[in-house]
Parts: C-alpha cells; structure tokens; sequence
C-alpha cells in the first residue's frame, strides 16, 4: 500500500486547494447567501403579516366607532401594500359593507370584485361572490350575476350560491329554475340550520309547480 509522508500531504492538499479550493468557498459563501436571504425574507413576511393583522384590528375598532373614512383608508392600505395577506381581502369586504352602508353602491362592488379576484382565503372569495351577486340583483343585472355565480367549486358556499340563482332566476321570470334551485339550497343547508324556513317559505310562495 503507497503511504505519504508528511510533506506529500502537503503538497497533495496545496495541489487539491488550487484546483477545488475556489469553488468550493464560492459554493459556501453562495449556501449561506442563500440561507440569510430564506431567513431574510421570513422574517420580513411574518412582519408583514403582524402589520397586516394590526391594520385590521384598527379597522374593526373604526367600525365599532364609525370612523367610516378611517376604516376605507385602512383598507385601501392592506390591499395596496399587504394584498398577500389574508387581512387583505377581509379588509375589502368591511370596506364593501361600510360602502354599501353609506349608499355608495358602486364603491361597493368595486372591493367586492377585488376581493373575489385578490383574496387569499377563498371563503372570502365565495362570500364576496355572493354577496356582489346580490347587488347585481338589485341593480337588475340578472344575467351577468348569473354568469358571476357559475362555479364549479362553491367552496361550501353551495346553498348560498343554489339561493342566490334562484333569486335570480325568478326576477328573470323563471319559477320552475327557482323552486329547483331553492330546493338545491334547502338540501344543501347543514341539518337543523336556523336558515331553513326562509328558504322554505321562498319555496312555499312559488306555489304548485307549472306543468308543461
């Protein structure tokens, strides 16, 4: 077996060093470049996210308070600098309501079509949906709310969505499409839901269904 005395090792490591020793510092100072900048920006996105949760603690207290222009400031904040946080898209829906409370039905629909589009929590989503289905209702436009509400996934929200077009359905005129889609609503409440009786008292209004 071939040994090497001491100055061998030497010369061998000085002669390993001069080939590999380069790329392997460069390979060492790139893992811990990257490492700072993954620490870096978890920790820039956890601060993030406490500021979002504090601008909308602010924003439920301005609610409690009526500070109505406060709260719309607070909101357009978390949607311009913080839309990938949750608090974003809950933020425009308290907006959407403070809107829709001051009769700026526009301004309404405006948050509410940012949120369906922006939220992260698609609960949010859905909920916006709806609820911008509704003031298209209100504001006639039957077809296109139709056309918002068709959504293969309806994220739970199905007896919502399954209410909603039978609302629309109706003001179009159609109260066979209603009484079904009423009655998709119904079978998709959770069981004993204090929601049922008006859904059922919708049904019950239709009357007999309209024989072909």
């Amino acid at each position: 077996m071939e040994t090497f005395n001491s100055d061998d090792q030497v010369a061998w490591l000085k002669s390993w060093w001069k080939q590999y020793g380069k790329s392997l510092l460069a390979g060492v100072i790139i893992g811990l470049l990257l490492l700072a900048g993954l620490n870096y920006w978890k920790q820039s996105r956890t601060q993030r996210a406490e500021t979002a949760a504090l601008l909308y603690e602010n924003m439920l207290s301005e609610l409690q308070q009526g500070k109505a222009e406060a709260l719309l400031a607070s909101a357009t904040r978390l949607m311009q600098d913080y839309s990938g946080t949750p608090y974003a898209g809950k933020a425009a829906l308290l907006a959407a309501r403070s809107r829709f409370d001051a009769g700026d039905l526009a301004g309404a629909r405006q948050h509410l079509d940012w949120a369906v589009k922006h939220a992260e929590e698609t609960a949010v989503q859905h909920s916006a949906r709806v609820r911008l289905g509704r003031l298209m209702l209100e504001q006639g436009e039957t077809d296109a709310a139709l056309s918002l509400i068709a959504v293969k996934d309806q994220g739970g929200f199905d007896s919502e969505y399954e209410e909603l077009r039978g609302d629309l359905l109706l003001a179009k005129g159609d109260r066979n499409g209603a009484r079904q889609a009423y009655r998709h609503a119904l079978d998709k409440l959770p069981r004993n839901s204090a929601y049922a009786p008006l859904l059922t008292l919708k049904l019950e209004n239709l009357g007999s269904e309209a024989k072909p």
